[in-house]
Parts: structure tokens; sequence; C-alpha cells
């Protein structure tokens, strides 16, 4: 009985420690600064982006604002690189899935070339495409793609992030990979956000263009755009100063990390591209598909781009690489990106001209990336700028303390096993006195240690959509991989065998016994 008191209160005592040093965290941060009043002197919007870059630890930041078709501010945080190397405007980033928008605008381009039907099954074009149901897979569409409603899962987007692929059929071999997907809702009925949409929509463009997919969008989308610091290709962003990107670990930003180079990724989110090239992305859409007198798509084509008909919740629709939301009750346009070592935002109005990108070059997979962008679209339109929560308030930092908990908790019960093994060992009397008590001192806590190692391997993944074995390229996944090792070799190997060769081991005299055995006097002079 003494024994389950101590290990209670070791437990209660571990998550007090821990929810101390929560509590203590959030109290010294203090009071966060007001944000600046409606304004566009872009002095203060600097002054802002800075101090909401500080409150995320980020490296290197680029800001671009444009307004009415032009360039109106441009400005550069912090270091691009390890040496030191501060961002420039021509630095380029990764802009992760801001990159559907690129693909996105590739598709209607080709959609007004007349080389492809949006309501046309996407079989039409990839004859080998299909997901697990053969009917199903006849009914998904083109446009279903683009607005991502075509019933292929969040997940069945995630399974081929963590694997590098630069073949020139790295598409082709993806997409087939699709037959396994099981469609969770019937084509174009719900919005379900999936990176396998876009990568099919990337091998679309290279079957349909006759060039790879890379080619396509530097010579029809970055070059006639005169983006000259933006690359289809990785390596090509690496030669010309890609900045170094960050993944957080344990809310700290550590270089490297990020989506594994794979040409499948590409159209759904590997494309870079520099702060100032990203200005004549927002202009070209905010000026309906005309840069410097070249138009790239029709006016009507960036309208089906930039409207929303798939409802996300939270009054957002997506519409085609991009989707409609608003700040404050002020409609606005908007796509974020984020391939894990990067965060890029991109915001449009327009009904006002106005145009923000924000290019990151770190990642702690929290939502709060976007604000500070839309605190500066915010304060263009003259709204109340949107707060910056507080990091223990996102659900990754909730889900990374909840399973530092769970280790402290497997970690404290380990001790206690240990001594009670000890115990059984050295003092015989106290080992369970039946076979029914042993089985369940050793047989219950090794099926419950059996079910933690399922929902490790099984439930959390798919509850996070993640990948197994994907998991130790973040922090929580570390703590998910540490708390699935302590349960199958602690809890369900060693203990075990530890606990059945304890019991089995010669039990020697009882205390009792010990206690009437004739003391022997030891001889005066010996010893």
């Amino acid at each position: 009985m003494k024994g389950k008191i101590r290990i209670t209160l070791l437990i209660i005592w571990a998550l007090i420690v821990s929810l101390a040093a929560i509590l203590t965290t959030v109290a010294t941060a203090g009071p966060k600064a007001a944000p600046p009043p409606a304004s566009t002197k872009f002095d203060a919007i600097d002054d802002y982006v800075r101090g909401r870059l500080d409150d995320l630890r980020m490296p290197g930041a680029a800001l671009g604002i444009v307004k009415d078709g032009q360039v109106v501010h441009l400005q550069t945080f912090g270091s691009a690189d390890e040496d030191g190397n501060a961002v420039t405007v021509t630095t380029p980033f990764k802009i992760g899935s801001m990159s559907k928008s690129f693909t996105a605008l590739a598709i209607m381009q080709l959609v007004e070339a007349g080389k492809i039907q949006l309501d046309a099954s996407v079989q039409q074009y990839l004859p080998e495409f299909r997901v697990a149901d053969p009917e199903a897979s006849k009914r998904i569409t083109v446009r279903h793609l683009l607005n991502q409603v075509s019933g292929i899962p969040t997940s069945a987007g995630m399974s081929y992030m963590s694997r590098t692929d630069t073949a020139d059929d790295a598409l082709e071999r993806e997409v087939a990979k699709s037959k396994d997907v099981e469609l969770t809702h019937d084509p174009g009925t719900t919005f379900q956000y999936s990176n396998r949409n876009y990568t099919t929509l990337g091998l679309l463009i290279k079957v349909m263009s006759g060039q790879s997919y890379e080619d396509y969008v530097q010579e029809h989308v970055l070059a006639p755009l005169a983006m000259n610091q933006s690359f289809a290709h990785l390596a090509d962003a690496k030669s010309h100063g890609l900045a170094t990107g960050h993944q957080y670990w344990f809310n700290r930003p550590v270089a490297g990390g990020g989506l594994s180079e794979n040409r499948a990724i590409t159209p759904t989110g590997l494309i870079t591209a520099s702060v100032e090239d990203m200005c004549s992305w927002l202009i070209v859409n905010l000026n309906h598909g005309v840069y410097n007198g070249t138009r790239v798509l029709s006016a009507a084509g960036v309208d089906q781009l930039h409207t929303g008909v798939a409802p996300m919740g939270n009054n957002s629709r997506y519409a085609m690489g991009w989707y409609e939301t608003d700040i404050q009750g002020a409609p606005i346009v908007t796509h974020n990106g984020d391939p894990g070592d990067f965060h890029s935002t991109m915001v449009i109005s327009p009904s006002t001209g106005w145009g923000v990108v924000l290019l990151m070059n770190g990642s702690n997979g929290q939502a709060r990336l976007d604000i500070p962008a839309y605190g500066v679209m915010a304060q263009l339109l003259g709204v109340p700028s949107p707060e910056m929560p507080n990091a223990f308030t996102d659900f990754t930092t909730q889900i990374l303390l909840a399973l530092f908990a769970i280790v402290v908790i497997q970690i404290v019960a380990i001790g206690r096993s240990i001594v009670v093994l000890r115990r059984w060992a050295t003092n015989p009397s106290r080992r369970p006195p039946t076979r029914s008590r042993r089985i369940i001192r050793l047989g219950v806590p090794g099926l419950l240690s059996l079910l933690w190692a399922y929902v490790c391997v099984a439930v959390i993944p798919n509850v996070l959509m993640i990948p197994f074995d994907a998991l130790r390229l973040m922090d929580y996944g570390m703590l998910i991989l540490l708390s699935f090792a302590l349960a199958v070799f602690w809890g369900m190997i060693i203990k075990p065998i530890l606990g059945i060769w304890t019991l089995r081991s010669p039990s020697g005299p009882t205390p009792q016994q010990r206690a009437s055995e004739p003391k022997v006097p030891i001889a005066a002079g010996v010893g």
C-alpha cells in the first residue's frame, strides 16, 4: 500500500512540476504589446512585423506589399543562413503549399488553350489514374482536384512527404500509388485538403503540355512574370542562394528539416521564390491576369482561381490554389505554405488592390505563423489586427505537453517497477502469493503497454494525419516514438522477463526463519 501511495505522489509531483514550468513561462512572457493602429505608414508596419517575428523566434523573413499593380514596400528581417548573411529581397524561400496557386494557374492556362476541360474526368487525360473504388475513380474531375473535393483524404497526401525522389517519373509513380487510396467522401461533395490532389494535377500538366511540370511552370508562369529568383527545381534554388530553413524543436529553431526533395511534391509544395518575385505574383493575381502588359491568363480565369466554392468552415471557402475568407469582416483571398522548415503567407484584397506576402525561413507548425501577414493586411484595410495567440494555446504545443506528461508518467512507472522487482528479489515474502495475482501484476501492465503501443502506431498518426515513419522528423513525433519504445521494450519485453525470472528464482528463508536462526558469535580477534 505504501508503494502505491509513493508512486501516486511521484506522478502528482511530476505533473505539478510540468504545470509549474508552463505557468512560469506564460507568466514571465509578460503582456503582449498592443498592435499598431490601422495605418499605411510602413515604418509602423515593419515594427509590428518585427515584434511578431521576435515572438516566434523566427531566424529571418521578407515582407512585400503591393497596391494597384505596384510594389510599394519591401522589407527584410534577420538572417538567411547560419553564416549570418542577411535576408535580401532576392533571397529564394520555399513557399510550401502556395505552390498550389501556381499549379492551378498552369491548369487554367491549359484549359484556355483547349487542352483540358475542368469538368472532364481525370481519367480522360490520365487513363491510369484511379483510387481504390473503380467507379468513384471515373467520377473524379479536374475541377474536383482543384477545389479539393475529390474525396481523397488528407492523410493520403502526407504519405510521401518524407520520401526523396528526384527521378523524371516521380509524378507518374506517385500518382499510380493512388490506386490504394480509400475515398472518405463521394467526389464533389466535401472539402478535404490533400496534397495528392495537386500532385495529380502536376502530372496532368506534364502529360497535356508535353513538358515536365518544372519546365512548363518555368516557361509559362515564372518567366512571363520576370520571376528570375523563383524556381521549380530545388537544385536551382540552392545554387541561387536559397535561404536556410529551420525546423523548430521544442520551440527552438534548428537549421534543417522539412520536406524531402521529391519532384512529386513540387506541384503541391516545393516551388521556391523571393519576396520581390512574389510581389509580381500578387500583382498578376490582382491585375486580372496581366503583368507589365503581358497576359498570362484571362480575367475570367483568374476570377475562377479566386472564387471559393468548397466550404472549409470558419466562413472560408476553398477556390483553386487559393481560398476566400475575411479579416474582421473585410473579404480577402489567401493561402499559406509550410514545408516544415519554412512558412509563407500571401493575402490579397481584390476590392482594394492591396496585396501582402510574408516569407519566413522557419516553421514550428503553428497556425499563429499566419498572424503577422494577416495583421499587416488588417492595418492596410483599416480593420483591427488579429491578436497573436500564446504558443500554449496552439494544438501542436498542447500535443507536445500532453506527450511529455505521458513520457514522464512512463518513466516514473518504470522507476517504481524496478523498486518492486528488487523487493521481490531480496525479500521473497513481498512476492505475489498466488499464481493469479502474479499474472495480474505482470500481465495487466503488459497488456496496457501493448494497447498504448498500438495507439502510438495506428491511432495517433492517423489522428494527426502523419505517417508513422515521418514522426522522427518532428519534436512531438520523437516523443511519440520514445513513448512507443518505452511501452514495447520495457512494458512488453524487459519487465515481464525480469518479473518471471525473479518469481522463479529460489525463495530462500522467510524473514521469520531468518529471525529464528541461532546467532553465531564472532571470535575475539577475528575480522
